[in-house]
């Protein structure tokens, strides 16, 4: 639907001079002068809630609501992670992109091959991709490659609403990159730090002379190393997809994703003894590998295969289709050190190995139908849906010792692997129903919005215990809309997540993790601007969250309740339009309320009490010369605790920065991350381990779009 919008002389002149491109070149201030006046109004194309976004600030979304909503509308806290921002910010993970995300502590555990771990208000989140769940059991997968997403919408506090089985925390929805009816390419070449090397390409633009038929194909080849030696990162990506469009009120996109990772983990479980706190042989290397050569890996072959179908009937009903089948083969192996503390000699480290190989079966979906209408004064929104969900998990599994290694002077080869003899485990099955309706009803200025949900879940393995739960959660909000941009709200949410698997202490299923919060915000987006300023207030609270023992490390305990408080403040701005900036700062209070007298009172592990950041990127001329942008970041991550408050991990401040340089359709830019080259440690457990934080990365890209 087309919209207008205020843009300066310069500005309008810039767009102008180079039409038929999605993205102008600076270059293009060099163009004639045009005779406009100082403002003008044109038109463009509404921004859609899973569309491409100029710039960093996204106005809709509907992953908090799956509805296309104003962001100010929401009565939840969202932020989203544009592909320009994605982009610039040289973002090579998606926890990468989350750095500068008010309530969330990205690279949670580190660096880390195997999986993205970030927290949100202190939990662990659910990720979907285009509204379906991705992830099933852990290290189970492959993860997205940031290069194939449009965007990233990050709700926070419980979502089981709308989502069924998700944690208290949120969740991390990632929108895939979907075809165009403009063409366009581009080809990106990298090289940076630790030998990475990548070549990647973007196409996308109609099949057909109507438009009716889109295309677009994105591909990615990486060979890499890491930061931690005996250790690769490489990547093959195919994700083709067509979309097919004969009118305005009809878009089906048939999507596919081939993927295979080949690599090893990162993650090394390094005593605290030699990282955090001294020892009498020194700290040890941040590239130290305590695995062996030719036997760790971290390999992931996935396809998935996904269609989006929206079909508006008429003026009142539209239907919406999410269906996804996918599958994933995975080899997961590892020798690291258990119990992860030195021997006498303070020099050696006691070994285990282990081996987990899953196989999994996937079929996702989710069918709504929206409805517009009206009753007396009041007007509705109404969503009626049910979603399914069903994965089949094969698992071939292994552990035992393996040979003790010198930390100060490792020499591998000492291990037989020839030992190992896999076991399979029983087949496991989980599947998932949900009904859900949600109104959203608006009288005048005020919006309230109003859900409730059955669950019901169905765990099982073959020859084992058979696990049934079911749940009813809800959601409610209120926002009111004042004149001047201002959106003050008040939500009400719940959560609802099974926990698979008996406790092997006492042989009994464990108990479902359920969560509620309230919330007070208020949004404020100044009217015909590019901002979006955001405050929250939260009480979160969790029964059942799973916690280990300190008494006995193979058996978990279900905490009775525990909670997180918090405040969150974001903004982001186009200040002028070449002056983006993104602030935040996030205060987290956790606390175990329920439990045993061990852990009763305690904080919860791995949780920052304060966090804040700040990026801005301006666009310059230099000696006269347009075309360049620099940009800069400061990340602060304060102390957290290791879940028994008797050991903390220090606050970090870390330093971003890029250059870039655009002539014609040529781009050049240089990402540089953590440049002090702090070496830091995110997190460090009861258990006594460590998870090392990400060194100095330096990475060129060139980039040309024809």
């Amino acid at each position: 639907m087309p919209s207008t919008f205020r843009v300066n002389r310069p500005l309008l002149a810039l767009c102008v001079s180079m039409a038929g491109y999605l993205h102008a070149s600076p270059l293009a201030a060099q163009a004639p002068a045009l005779e406009l006046p100082d403002e003008v109004i044109i038109a463009s194309e509404q921004e859609s809630a899973d569309g491409p976004v100029q710039g960093y600030v996204a106005t809709r979304s509907a992953t908090a609501t799956k509805t296309d909503t104003a962001i100010t509308e929401t009565p939840r806290a969202i932020s989203v992670v544009t592909a320009d921002r994605i982009r610039d910010q040289g973002a090579q993970t998606v926890q990468d992109t989350l750095r500068y995300v008010s309530g969330v502590r990205s690279e949670a555990y580190g660096l880390d091959t195997r999986t993205d771990s970030q927290l949100i208000r202190g939990s662990l989140p659910a990720t979907f991709l285009d509204g379906l769940q991705q992830s099933f059991g852990y290290y189970t997968n492959s993860r997205s490659d940031p290069f194939t997403l449009e965007r990233i919408d990050v709700l926070k506090g419980p979502a089981s609403m709308l989502y069924g089985q998700s944690p208290v925390g949120g969740l991390v929805n990632l929108v895939s990159k979907r075809p165009r009816n403009q063409q366009q390419t581009e080809l990106q070449l990298q090289y940076g730090t630790f030998d990475r090397k990548q070549v990647a390409i973007d196409s996308t633009g109609p099949l057909t002379r109507d438009g009716n038929w889109l295309y677009r194909i994105v591909a990615i080849a990486r060979d890499s190393g890491t930061q931690v030696d005996h250790v690769d990162d490489d990547r093959l990506v195919l994700m083709p997809s067509v979309t097919w469009q004969p009118h305005d009120r009809l878009e089906w996109t048939l999507l596919a994703n081939f993927q295979r990772d080949e690599g090893a983990p990162t993650s090394q479980f390094l005593p605290i003894v030699g990282t955090l706190l001294p020892a009498p042989n020194g700290r040890f290397d941040t590239d130290l590998f305590v695995g062996e050569p030719g036997f760790d890996e971290y390999e992931a072959e996935q396809l998935a295969l996904t269609s989006l179908l929206d079909w508006q009937l008429n003026d009142t009903w539209t239907l919406h289709q999410r269906l996804r089948y996918q599958e994933s083969d995975v080899s997961y192996q590892q020798i690291y050190g258990w119990p992860p503390q030195l021997a006498a000699d303070d020099r050696t480290l006691s070994r285990i190995y282990y081996l987990s190989h899953p196989e999994v079966d996937v079929w996702t979906a989710d069918q709504n139908a929206q409805a517009l209408f009206d009753t007396g004064v009041l007007q509705h929104q109404l969503l009626l849906g049910v979603d399914y969900q069903h994965a089949v998990t094969r698992r071939d599994q292994a552990s035992g010792l393996a040979t003790p290694l010198d930390l100060y002077n490792p020499v591998y080869g000492s291990f037989d692997p020839s030992i190992i003899d896999p076991s399979a485990d029983p087949e496991q099955t989980v599947d998932q129903r949900g009904l859900y309706v949600q109104d959203q009803i608006r009288y005048q200025r005020w919006l309230l919005t109003l859900g409730l949900r059955r669950d019901w879940a169905d765990n099982r393995t073959d020859g084992g215990v058979r696990q049934k739960d079911y749940a009813t959660t809800g959601h409610a909000g209120l926002t009111y809309l004042f004149d001047n941009g201002l959106a003050p709200y008040i939500s009400y949410s719940e959560s609802f997540q099974p926990v698979i698997g008996l406790n092997p202490v006492t042989t009994e299923p464990y108990r479902p993790m359920e969560g509620e919060q309230w919330e007070l915000g208020i949004k404020y987006q100044p009217p015909n601007s590019r901002s979006l300023y955001t405050a929250a207030i939260y009480d979160l609270r969790e029964q059942n969250r799973q916690m280990p023992d300190p008494d006995n490390p193979i058996n978990t305990l279900q905490s009775g309740e525990t909670r997180a408080r918090g405040l969150e403040l974001e903004a982001m701005a186009e200040l002028t339009p070449r002056w983006d900036l993104i602030a935040n700062y996030s205060y987290t209070d956790t606390e175990v309320l329920e439990g045993s007298p061990d852990t009763r009172g305690h904080r919860l592990a791995s949780v920052p009490e304060h966090m804040a950041s700040l990026w801005s990127q301006h666009r310059i001329e230099l000696f006269g010369i347009p075309g360049f942008s620099v940009g800069a970041g400061v990340r602060y991550v304060g102390a957290s605790w290791d879940g028994e408050d008797n050991l903390k991990t220090p606050s970090t401040t870390l330093y971003d920065a890029m250059f870039s340089y655009s002539r014609d359709n040529w781009t050049a830019a240089l990402n540089a991350t953590n440049l002090e080259d702090e070496s830091y440690y995110t997190t460090c457990l009861a258990r006594g381990d460590c998870f090392i934080g990400n060194r100095r990365t330096v990475t060129g890209t060139l980039s040309v779009n024809f």
